[in-house]
């Protein structure tokens, strides 16, 4: 509990994780509101009370992709931060078990990330909801948690890769480069050749983008959709934990390493 409560403490008091923090939820909200004005203003009185709730959910996560993306950078300078800075060395002194430092982190982007998502539904919930006012939609049809859970899987999902990969590469610019490749730019292009959806439908963003209903068709069932997402959200920071090295051992230096060897 030790190595958590000084993870958490480190994690809040940066300026950088406040940062993007704020400008995930808000980059979410700005494209709930432009997309709301168009999607949500022509409901009209042929849609029943369950449509509209449900294209007001659909709103209100659309903006949820370029949201995880500051998500996932948040992830990977929680690791590689302290390498660049230096500061590693003295959490290893502190906490030696280099896993159980990583299973820390992992737990406060998990509520980072979750924190990040009910934000940005709530507050976006309340504004469909104001649009859409006239349509009397419901507030929780059946279909409903499809998009509420594909938002959640992503938002924990880059916040975990990004973290997995800042453990692995320790470095910012590489991991961020990559994840942006794994993540968004990836699927672009196997998605635009031929043959290329079979490989690309196994990738976090198609699976996403279909289960948001953000997708022109449905590459696979909802339920293996949700598998994917899973998938990718559990077994990167699994691969990471897995090959961290075993506990840190403080290596004397200068003065230090002369009067132990002495």
């Amino acid at each position: 509990m030790n190595v958590l409560a000084a993870e958490w403490l480190k994690f809040r008091t940066l300026r950088s994780t406040l940062w993007a923090l704020a400008a995930s939820i808000g980059c979410a909200l700005v494209l709930t509101a432009s997309t709301g004005v168009t999607s949500l203003s022509d409901l009209d009185a042929g849609h029943s009370a369950d449509q509209a709730g449900l294209r007001v959910w659909a709103v209100v996560f659309v903006g949820v992709t370029l949201s995880a993306l500051l998500i996932g950078a948040l992830g990977v300078i929680t690791m590689t931060g302290e390498h660049a800075s230096g500061m590693i060395n003295l959490t290893y002194t502190a906490m030696p078990s280099r896993r159980g430092v990583l299973l820390a982190k992992a737990v406060v982007l998990t509520g980072a990330a979750l924190t990040a998502f009910l934000l940005i539904g709530a507050v976006g919930y309340v504004y469909g909801r104001l649009v859409a006012a006239p349509s009397h939609p419901s507030f929780l049809p059946a279909g409903a948690w499809q998009p509420i859970g594909a938002a959640a899987l992503m938002m924990l999902m880059t916040a975990l890769a990004g973290l997995a990969l800042g453990a692995l590469l320790r470095s910012g610019a590489v991991a961020t480069a990559v994840l942006i490749a794994i993540v968004f730019v990836l699927p672009v292009i196997l998605m635009g050749i031929p043959g290329g959806s079979d490989v690309g439908r196994f990738l976090p963003l198609v699976a996403g983008m279909q289960l948001l209903d953000q997708s022109p068709q449905d590459y696979m069932p909802a339920g293996a959709a949700f598998a994917v997402l899973a998938a990718w959200t559990t077994v990167p920071i699994g691969i990471a934990l897995a090959i961290t090295p075993g506990p840190w051992r403080h290596r004397a230096t200068g003065p230090e390493a002369l009067e132990s060897r002495g």
